[in-house]
């Protein structure tokens, strides 16, 4: 059988061929009409048919069509929670170089993204764009690279350069700098997620540091069990430490699977910033659907340029807006430590990211305001809010910015107020 088409089933292509026309007028499909709507031979439908022989992607395609069903269909779903992407691939019908071809990338880069894994560095949206290409959810993708072989070695091998590591370094007394960069470890680590040394040690010099505190912790503990007088004293301490050994024990088993997920959904700094923004003003998805929308040309970034599945984006009434998505939040929450090691100058998260944290996140301080007649709470971004105080405390007057083409928001030092756009300001006073 052909390399890498295990999951064709020849009973679909079967079963779809003798139903292909079972209308009241019709009659099913011979082998011999199917192989002459393909370009094949009878006798090799028959045996795609019987299992013998496996068609490729381009003749997949061809058989879906005349068979007028996606390429999917012939395909063994049972067995989809086993796919790889090469199979969700041709699944859809394609060659890996017709999705080079789409995705305008080097067959070098996407063979390691298909084989490997690795997001290429300077296409951030990548696992969106080959979704996009397959005909899949993203979500697909993911579980599909989660699969694949290399993957889940390279997993297993971080877990060990990762331990290694943080016996190495944790407990290391004086002041807490992380790996050096010439460890062999970190080194081999880094080639194993195809990016820089200095990057990656940045983003271990992060997590190693967060299970440093919890080895700090656990040691004081320890000293308290082992020599204080009082009794009850030492039992407390005793569970204390048993407890932060847990908390570093289970922090060092999530760490691969970290580095797996951010390398793969990592955005560059300025998208990350338009993150935070979004974050800083409330501008999330909830489960009530509650929290605050930005208006998008607000913002630093472009809509097009923003991650589709970190960013939702709606109207209201005819002005833009957006909010973080359900995930969009929770990569905020998962990796607002490992961007501020990456891109330590830039703005970050003004409210807690504490993954464990119940508590609801308070809206003190996030200025918004509400379009004439329409409840949703809109949100300036501070960067945006800022810059057009300035203008106004210069001016000594208000500021006003066009939403739409119906409403415009007037920028005071003190307020925010929004009305209709042919009621407020001559042209020539708006800022667009």
């Amino acid at each position: 059988m052909a390399r890498g088409l295990t999951h064709f089933s020849p009973t679909e292509l079967r079963s779809h061929r003798t139903n292909a026309y079972a209308m009241p007028h019709r009659s099913s499909m011979t082998a011999e009409q199917l192989a002459h709507a393909v370009g094949a031979t009878k006798a090799q439908v028959l045996a795609y048919e019987n299992g013998h022989t496996v068609p490729d992607p381009v003749r997949v395609r061809a058989l879906a069509q005349a068979l007028q069903i996606p390429p999917w269909m012939l395909m063994d779903r049972d067995a989809l929670q086993d796919w790889a992407l090469a199979d969700h691939r041709r699944a859809a019908g394609l060659r890996a170089q017709d999705v080079v071809e789409r995705l305008g990338i080097s067959p070098k880069n996407y063979r390691r993204f298909e084989n490997e894994g690795i997001v290429p560095s300077r296409r951030p949206q990548f696992v969106d764009e080959v979704a996009s290409a397959l005909g899949i959810p993203r979500e697909s993708v993911e579980r599909a690279i989660d699969r694949t072989p290399a993957v889940r070695r390279r997993q297993a091998r971080a877990f060990d350069l990762v331990v290694a590591m943080a016996d190495r370094y944790v407990p290391s007394p004086g002041a807490w700098r992380g790996p050096d960069p010439d460890d062999k470890d970190l080194i081999e680590l880094a080639a194993s997620y195809g990016r820089p040394v200095q990057r990656i040690r940045r983003v271990l010099t992060h997590e190693l540091g967060e299970l440093r505190q919890s080895h700090v912790r656990a040691q004081r503990e320890r000293v308290i069990a082992d020599y204080d007088t009082d009794l009850a004293r030492q039992a407390s301490a005793r569970y204390a430490y048993e407890r932060w050994q847990e908390i570093f024990d289970r922090d060092l088993r999530r760490i691969p699977r970290r580095l797996e997920r951010f390398h793969r959904t990592a955005q560059p700094s300025d998208v990350w910033q338009t993150l935070v923004d979004l974050y800083n003003v409330d501008a999330v998805t909830t489960r009530r659907d509650v929290g605050n929308w930005a208006v998008t040309n607000m913002l630093s970034k472009t809509p097009e340029t923003l991650p589709p599945h970190l960013i939702t984006h709606g109207y209201v009434d005819d002005v833009r807006v957006c909010r973080l998505s359900a995930e969009g939040t929770n990569h905020v929450h998962s990796f607002a430590g490992l961007y501020a090691a990456l891109f330590p100058g830039i703005r970050r998260p003004t409210r807690s990211t504490n993954r464990g944290s119940s508590k609801a996140r308070s809206t003190t301080g996030v200025e918004t305001f509400t379009l004439p007649n329409r409840a949703e709470r809109l949100a300036v971004p501070q960067p945006f809010l800022g810059l057009n105080r300035t203008a106004a405390a210069e001016r000594k007057t208000t500021v006003a910015v066009a939403l739409s083409s119906t409403y415009v928001l007037t920028v005071s030092a003190a307020s925010l107020s929004a009305g209709f756009l042919d009621t407020l300001l001559p042209a020539d006073d708006m800022d667009w």
